[in-house]
């Protein structure tokens, strides 16, 4: 936590360098409007689509490009969606977004998705720490969240690993894929967080 990337590198200004945006593996960073290939490959695998949100019908080339260029114009408040690029290259290996913020409360949730081929290489973890340190050390929140699908492993392992606390299960509260699913309800707050380091 709180490392950043200590290379020179030609792809980025020296500033960029010591930016709390990047880390040893991810760089967050707006979706250009170039990139809306990468996030409609993704669309293409439904279990991928669900995973992180649910399957939606097809989008045509237009639509891609309009979504892309709606997300490079977009206001990066403290409701932002970001993508999360490999720090060495700058390819886009998925995304994060922040919803929900509650400023009276101090809590906002957040979602992560990263590319099937980019899967299990520390770039979710990675991104999700990475916003913590924003909203809890620039923003003041005092509590962040995520809900994940009862039928995905790999995401509710990810999220008792960075030290979550499973909060609840709603049964029943989400349907994909035929059925309907539980929704694991993790949440960790500022304490929590800075007592990790």
């Amino acid at each position: 936590m709180g490392d950043t990337l200590r290379v020179t590198s030609h792809q980025y200004p020296p500033s960029t360098l010591d930016s709390l945006w990047v880390g040893r593996r991810v760089r967050l960073r707006a979706i250009e409007p170039q990139e809306w290939q990468r996030y409609r490959d993704f669309d293409h695998n439904s279990a991928d689509q669900r995973n992180v949100d649910r399957v939606h019908p097809p989008r045509s080339v237009a639509g891609y490009e309009r979504w892309a260029n709606e997300q490079a114009l977009r206001d990066q408040g403290d409701e932002f969606w970001l993508a999360i690029a490999d720090v060495e290259t700058d390819r886009p290996v998925g995304s994060i977004s922040t919803s929900r913020v509650d400023h009276t409360a101090g809590v906002y949730w957040y979602g992560v998705g990263i590319f099937r081929e980019d899967q299990r290489r520390g770039y979710a973890s990675e991104a999700i720490r990475i916003v913590q340190r924003y909203m809890f050390g620039e923003r003041r929140f005092q509590k962040c969240q995520a809900g994940v699908y009862g039928d995905n492993p790999a995401s509710l392992g990810l999220h008792q690993s960075l030290g979550f606390v499973q909060e609840g299960r709603l049964r029943k509260a989400v349907y994909h894929d035929g059925r309907h699913q539980d929704l694991v309800i993790f949440g960790m707050t500022v304490d929590e967080f800075r007592n990790l380091r």
